[in-house]
């Protein structure tokens, strides 16, 4: 940016001074605003705050600015850091003052003036020690694992756990714990050296990796440099630390994956490029350049643009991964390499490169970009299973068999944080809760491997929004008075149990509210409208059955419930979602159509079987631009008039989810034949 021009007339009325905008803030008790004009202004203004701010915006607003007007808000940004944004900006970017201004009379200067104006071409790790050290001074449990547990404690199923022993250059196999640094990166279709039964014995001798070193990818060169300057002396890194042509050793080595990262004492991600040779730019000499972070705006005015880590790891190859889903949530202490950045986060603070340090963090703000940063605390295991589900559904893996696997460890830590097991990837004490889910931004398509019902029967992001249950009521309450399937699961072999079962779940405290479970039930007679009198009080399944197909490999439903039909029109076939239609050819529901591009299910004209779920508040949690209600029935009334409902498709007396969608109450009553009635389902 060229030396300072005047400040424009919109400009000109920011005051660029972090203690007046402080004032400010606290003054009208929420976020200061500015208004800069319209885009197309900002666009074309000389102004350097202007041409600041037009180069944070997203390339489509820059390309093509509007003629609406334009907001600058100071809030908080990355990190617990004060800054501008606007919302046409990147995502998570955000305009800081830098460091170097003088900051005299300001209170927590670092939390204001934040940019560092230099990044240096090669990476400080004098400073990244400071971090750690930082953390673990300050944060102690809640940022490291105990380390005084026996090695079998700390790694169940493991007889020795393999490192890179960086001072003999070798393999090491240790059965103790031994504090050590984790790789965490994209394999990509780059050549890998790796770890066979045919060189492990090789690998084992000291002095081993100085020979293969060469033929090492790039990142795994420069995480052994790194480890190196952070005087830790073992590395993980699963190429060399699993044998990759042994199926025992690595089904071992991925039970414990979990704990793998978990228990390092740093974890360093290589989310820059989309393979192994991307590498840690900064480490080695000449694999990044200096940066400059911020210019002057006018005179004793510096400013610079920053993105915040989780905008720029959305547009990594490595978030898209499910993999390393797992190793990034898990573990406590995070060294990120993206955008030529280096980032520091753990459980209670956040540091980068370009930041100013404030070494005393200890707890990490909200995320602009992410919800995960939150939800990885655990602190409420039922929103933070939703948003981890809605996250890890994004990614992309190799081998769909790999689903369950890839989340497994996390699974078991929401699952010790609820006191309750987990079937089929769904929390058995709230299942009526997790059963409720639809795509989210693209069409789900089934994994035939895995079941409908839940969430690993389906590739594509899914969204559990809460506001469909319990936006004012608890949790408890909407499942108490809100659901009354009684839940079974039938083995392939027709055994059939309680997916709920309480003496199978000794843990759970059913006396202690603060958990969220099943304690009552109502049965759906009670205060719902029943047609024609349906006789509703069978819940028990039926043992003895026979299909006219083969029974799945893993465990089915069986459950009873309300079955109605409708017809479904105004297909939005970019969308996969429909309306529903009732017998007085009222629009009565809306549908997301599931498995929607790999079926003719969709295609015919007929009426169309779905099952009555749950209550549901209000519409407005469809989230659906498009959706106009037509409320026309009488016995709908207040907020709980809808019902979550299921799509069904049949095949040899076994069905298959085909779509999830919310119903009007009062509809049930206007149901085409051969509905509405109450029926034992045996859902696949």
């Amino acid at each position: 940016m060229s030396s300072p021009t005047s400040l424009c007339e919109y400009c000109s009325q920011i005051p660029l001074d972090p203690k007046v905008l402080d004032a400010e803030e606290k003054r009208i008790w929420t976020y200061p605003g500015w208004s800069l004009g319209a885009g197309i202004r900002i666009k074309n203004s000389s102004c350097p705050f202007c041409r600041l701010i037009l180069s944070h915006f997203n390339e489509d607003f820059i390309a093509t600015p509007s003629a609406d007007e334009v907001e600058l808000f100071w809030q908080l940004g990355p990190a617990k850091r004060w800054a501008f944004s606007a919302y046409q900006a990147r995502a998570d970017a955000w305009i800081g003052f830098s460091s170097r201004m003088d900051f005299s009379g300001h209170l927590n200067p670092t939390l204001r003036f934040f940019v560092e104006p230099w990044t240096g071409p090669v990476v400080d790790t004098a400073r990244v020690l400071r971090w750690v050290s930082s953390c673990e001074q300050l944060h102690r449990s809640e940022c490291a694992m105990p380390t005084n547990l026996p090695f079998g404690e700390a790694f169940p199923g493991l007889r020795v756990l393999r490192l890179i022993d960086l001072e003999d250059s070798c393999l090491v196999e240790r059965a103790k714990l031994e504090k050590y640094i984790a790789l965490s990166y994209v394999w990509g279709a780059v050549p890998n050296f790796r770890l066979t039964k045919a060189n492990r014995t090789a690998l084992l001798t000291p002095g081993s990796l100085k020979k293969v070193f060469k033929m090492l990818p790039n990142t795994i060169k420069d995480a052994t440099t790194l480890s190196k300057r952070l005087g830790c002396r073992y590395l993980w890194v699963d190429a060399l630390c699993l044998l990759q042509n042994d199926a025992e050793d690595l089904e071992l080595g991925v039970n414990v994956m979990d704990l793998v990262y978990e228990r390092a004492w740093l974890t360093v991600v290589a989310a820059c490029g989309h393979d192994a040779n991307a590498r840690l730019p900064g480490i080695q000499e000449g694999t990044r350049d200096g940066s400059y972070n911020t210019f002057e705006i006018m005179p004793g005015v510096e400013m610079g643009i920053v993105t915040g880590l989780d905008g720029l790891l959305k547009r990594s190859v490595y978030d898209s991964r499910s993999w390393t889903f797992q190793e990034q949530v898990l573990s406590r202490r995070v060294l990120y390499f993206i955008d030529n950045k280096v980032f520091y986060r753990c459980r209670a603070a956040e540091h980068a490169e370009h930041f100013a340090d404030d070494l005393s963090q200890t707890r990490i703000g909200p995320s602009a970009g992410s919800l995960l940063p939150e939800a990885v605390l655990m602190t409420d295991p039922v929103f933070d299973l939703c948003t981890m589900l809605f996250y890890y559904t994004k990614r992309a893996l190799t081998n769909q068999s790999d689903t369950p696997r890839a989340m497994a460890g996390i699974i078991r830590r929401i699952a010790e944080a609820m006191k309750c097991s987990f079937f089929q990837g769904l929390p058995t004490v709230m299942f009526d809760r997790f059963v409720i889910f639809f795509e989210y931004g693209s069409v789900l398509h089934r994994r035939s491997s895995f079941p409908s019902y839940s969430w690993t029967g389906w590739r594509g992001c899914i969204d559990m929004n809460l506001q469909t249950a319990c936006a004012t009521e608890s949790t408890n309450v909407w499942l108490r008075d809100r659901t009354w399937i009684i839940w079974y699961k039938r083995s392939p072999s027709g055994i059939t149990n309680l997916v709920w079962d309480p003496d199978a779940n000794p843990s759970f405290p059913l006396s202690d509210m603060e958990y969220v479970g099943y304690r009552r039930r109502r049965p759906f007679s009670d205060g719902r409208y029943v047609p024609r009198q349906l006789d509703t009080r069978r819940t028990m399944p039926t043992e003895h059955m026979s299909f006219s197909r083969e029974v799945p490999s893993y465990p089915m439903l069986q459950f009873w419930t309300l079955s109605l039909f409708y017809r479904i029109f105004d297909i939005d076939v970019f969308r996969a979602t429909g309306y529903l239609q009732d017998s007085n050819n009222r629009k009565c529901g809306f549908v997301w159509l599931d498995g929607f591009e790999e079926t003719n299910f969709f295609e015919s004209h007929g009426s169309f079987e779905i099952i009555l779920l749950s209550e549901a508040y209000k519409h407005s949690f469809v989230g659906y631009d498009g959706v106009q209600w037509q409320d026309p029935y009488p016995l709908a009334e207040g907020q709980w008039k809808y019902y979550n409902i299921m799509l069904l498709e049949w095949h040899g007396g076994i069905a298959e989810r085909r779509g999830f969608g919310l119903l009007h109450q009062g509809a049930v009553q206007f149901s085409l034949v051969p509905g509405p009635s109450w029926k034992e389902v045996f859902l696949s």
